[in-house]
């Protein structure tokens, strides 16, 4: 393929704006024949120096540059860089100013400068031998034989003759736009305080309106809480847009509203003064399996852009051209989430044959700005807890009875999972700064394993016999304070260090149990490692559709090892290690 260098590129491109001198300049002798007149024959030099300067300035739309040209046959080659021209020179030297901008402005300036220039003649007397200074009337004619010349000349250059040079610009931008916020009265949230939650009212957020008369350097970003549709009032935003000038009542100025949902404009009279609902995203249908999003979830805040428009055109000065705003809404809903749960009845491992005591049942609430959530899925899960206890625990008796080899094996004593109450709530709120960020709130009151278990078994080793007993208490107490916003938080109380964990060691002991011979069987010391404990962990983590937390907890055992040694005066002293526990997981459950 073949590629121009960046040389070569500009050596083309400059023959071309030669070339496009050469044609304009027969429609430049139309609009200016004095000038080509006196010129003769230096007026190709003329209109291609003034074209070249032209692009220097950064004009490359052949309707900008022979506009410029034009106003070089009225104030010469350069005139921008001349004394008495600092008018022009501030227009081409802004860089807030587009070419099109820059060429309508140095017309409309060097329109008033000749009709300055008449008016003093006019008021001195000038002699009538002195040339008549160009009338702004003769200015405008020029300009318009320039432009339907020049029409022809571009028509029969392009591959489309029905298109022409674009009309001159129109002044058309705005003056002032003033932006008001108001966020919709009597919104609650719910605070926690010794284990009780209530709804108090939020401080109203009410920002002075902010008058904007130039462009801001970068987009508006506001962050605003508001209601989903008809879920209560809506925030708005209020804009009041007055228009410098317009290029027409029915194009600018020019309002957008974009949301998810769709788009809504405005044009010219009717952008004055509008009041925009900003809609918070509307909940979710919850699945039907998992129920509703977790704890500490809340819908993302969708962006609504608005947009104020106009040609950013003006006779004098910088354009203001536009105004755009990224409007984050987020949904004013609060939660609130409670959890109660009581300890088991004790376990007995073989059942003595009376009916078991029922377990106290589970209590789990789900609250939205004060009203009763449905959550059968996740009172279903925690009302599946003692029943995954139980299941645990007799997997236990099972590992153990398998270990033992006389008598008959027993297990009894206490095991309760997550004994107490938690109470979260959460929800998007508004800081002292101004700014929205999430908020967390609430309290753990947990014994997060109530555990006071006995096995016993005899086991023969060697030829010798022993009662065993494994036991394993633990009773610790989880009690955390959550305080969280935006997902900072002090040490220790933060949603995602909502967990406790534990190990409790078993303690094992031996009795030797006489028999017909002299053998005898006793326990040595192990390395803690290899006694085992009851492990397990608790609290809150991610869901696993990433939709905020659950609750969760967690039970196993490490392996529990008996070193043991024979004393045998016949046969001669004896030891090994037996596995009386393997490694296992006694209840892996989560809710909510």
């Amino acid at each position: 393929m073949f590629q121009l260098t960046p040389d070569q590129a500009e050596a083309v491109a400059q023959l071309q704006r030669q070339r496009d001198a050469q044609g304009v300049a027969q429609a430049m002798a139309q609009a200016w024949p004095e000038v080509a007149e006196r010129l003769q024959a230096r007026w190709p030099a003329f209109v291609v120096a003034a074209a070249e300067r032209g692009h220097q300035l950064g004009l490359a739309d052949v309707a900008h540059w022979s506009r410029y040209v034009s106003l070089c046959c009225l104030w010469g080659v350069g005139f921008e860089a001349k004394p008495g021209f600092e008018w022009a020179h501030d227009i081409v030297a802004d860089g807030r100013r587009a070419a099109g901008l820059q060429v309508h402005q140095l017309v409309t300036q060097s329109r008033q400068a000749l009709a300055a220039q008449a008016a003093a003649a006019q008021a001195a007397g000038a002699a009538a031998a002195a040339p008549a200074p160009l009338t702004p009337a003769a200015f405008d004619k020029a300009l318009a034989q320039l432009d339907t010349a020049l029409a022809g000349w571009v028509s029969g250059r392009g591959l489309f003759t029905d298109v022409g040079l674009p009309p001159p610009p129109k002044a058309c931008d705005l003056a002032s736009v003033t932006v008001g916020w108001r966020e919709p009265p009597g919104l609650m949230a719910y605070r926690v305080a010794d284990g009780v939650a209530s709804r108090q009212a939020l401080p109203s957020w009410a920002p002075a309106a902010q008058v904007l008369t130039v462009p801001p350097d970068e987009p508006i970003q506001q962050a605003i809480i508001s209601h989903a549709a008809g879920r209560g009032a809506q925030a708005r935003l209020n804009l009041a847009v007055q228009a410098l000038a317009s290029c027409g009542d029915s194009t600018h100025p020019e309002v957008q509203h974009i949301t998810p949902d769709g788009r809504s404009s405005w044009h010219g009279r009717d952008a004055a003064l509008l009041s925009l609902a900003l809609l918070a995203p509307a909940d979710e249908a919850p699945d039907p399996q998992a129920g509703p999003a977790g704890i500490g979830h809340a819908l993302p805040a969708p962006v609504h852009k608005v947009n104020v428009d106009s040609c950013g055109v003006r006779d004098a000065g910088a354009p203001f051209h536009q105004v755009s705003l990224a409007v984050q809404v987020h949904a004013a809903t609060q939660w609130l989430t409670e959890v109660r749960h009581a300890a088991l009845a004790p376990h007995q491992h073989p059942a003595d044959g009376q009916p078991p005591a029922a377990d106290a049942p589970s209590l789990c609430r789900l609250e939205a700005d004060g009203v009763a959530q449905a959550v059968p899925s996740w009172q279903r899960n925690w009302r599946t807890l003692p029943a995954r206890t139980r299941t645990g625990v007799e997997k236990l008796f099972n590992a153990w009875s398998r270990a033992m080899t006389g008598g008959v094996p027993r297990l009894e004593g206490e095991l309760s999972p997550m004994v107490g109450h938690g109470l979260l709530c959460w929800g998007w709120q508004r800081r002292p700064d101004g700014s929205v960020a999430l908020k967390a709130d609430g309290q753990h009151d947990w014994v997060p394993l109530a555990l006071d278990l006995t096995l016993t078994g005899q086991i023969e080793l060697g030829g010798a016999r022993a009662q065993l007993t494994l036991r394993a208490q633990g009773r610790d107490s989880w009690q955390q304070r959550v305080a969280e916003w935006g997902g900072e938080a002090a040490e220790g109380e933060g949603l995602a260090q909502s967990v406790h964990a534990w190990r409790h060691p078993f303690v094992l002991s031996l009795d030797a149990i006489a028999g017909t011979g002299p053998a005898m069987l006793s326990a040595l010391q192990l390395p803690e490692p290899l006694a085992g404990a009851i492990t397990g962990r608790c609290g809150l983590k991610p869901r696993p559709d990433g939709l905020g937390l659950q609750w969760f907890f967690t039970l196993q055992t490490e392996a529990v090892n008996l070193a043991w040694q024979v004393a045998d005066p016949l046969r001669g002293d004896q030891r090994g290690r037996l596995e009386l526990l393997p490694a296992m997981t006694l209840i892996d459950w989560s809710a909510g």
